[in-house]
């Protein structure tokens, strides 16, 4: 026959009492170190939370510097594009050849031109008003004078022309010719006789029979008729000789004394 052993009532209360108070106080301890634990996790997350906050504040003020950079250098490089474009375009396009270099004999001619330029104005000015087509000579010499100036005209031509036309202006106004005409005088009546032309500068017509004569200077617009019986007598001899009806001799026309 086993022998159980026998607990009395007393011992197993006691044992009952025990057992779950241990239990219970290392479960308290045991949560107090898990709650403890995850406090310093959550901060520990916060602190890197916070952290985060920080460098992600960081970058995106690095990230709008950088972008504001990035569109600065943009501009200056299109800036430089459009710089390098127009010059390459103006390299592209031809160029003038260079001017020729200036040689002491050019100088020269430059300078005689100018010179030939200047008197060609000044004689100008002097003798248009006193020639026949003042206004069409003095516009032929105003191109001449602008062509030596432009270089268009060679020195030497216009000079050798310029002469020329001085030249056949002073012949024509000490040329003296005669031709037949007819004239109005005063009462109406035509008159028929002989014109005398001296150059342009004078012009006279004289009645057949030498009874009456007018005469017209440059500037005046009509003919008028002398008064003078010792003009109107030099104006007939002269008609006479040089329409070829009188004898050869000298010409005298009263100008300087009545005709003024």
């Amino acid at each position: 026959m086993v022998r159980r052993p026998f607990y009395s009532q007393a011992y197993c209360a006691l044992l009952a009492f025990l057992l779950p108070s241990g239990v219970i106080a290392q479960t308290a301890d045991d949560a107090a170190r898990e709650v403890q634990r995850l406090r310093v996790q959550v901060e520990q997350e916060r602190k890197a939370i916070s952290q985060d906050s920080a460098r992600q504040a960081e970058w995106r003020s690095q990230s709008k510097a950088r972008v504001a950079s990035m569109r600065s250098e943009a501009q200056r490089l299109a800036k430089e594009r459009d710089s390098l474009r127009q010059t390459l375009d103006r390299s592209s396009k031809p160029r003038p050849p260079a001017p020729a270099p200036v040689t002491p004999a050019a100088a020269r001619k430059k300078a005689f031109s100018e010179a030939l330029a200047r008197e060609i104005e000044k004689t100008s000015n002097l003798l248009v008003h006193e020639m026949d087509g003042g206004a069409e000579l003095k516009e032929q010499w105003s191109r001449l004078a602008n062509g030596l100036r432009r270089g268009s005209e060679d020195p030497s031509e216009a000079l050798a022309r310029f002469l020329d036309d001085v030249s056949e202006r002073i012949d024509m106004a000490q040329r003296i010719s005669s031709h037949p005409g007819s004239f109005t005088d005063a009462s109406g009546r035509t008159l028929r006789g002989t014109f005398l032309e001296v150059g342009a500068a004078l012009q006279v017509f004289v009645e057949r029979e030498g009874a009456k004569a007018a005469v017209r200077v440059r500037g005046e617009s009509a003919l008028r008729e002398v008064g003078n019986p010792h003009d109107l007598a030099k104006f007939a001899h002269a008609a006479k000789i040089l329409a070829g009806t009188g004898d050869p001799g000298w010409v005298y026309l009263p100008v300087a004394g009545a005709v003024k």
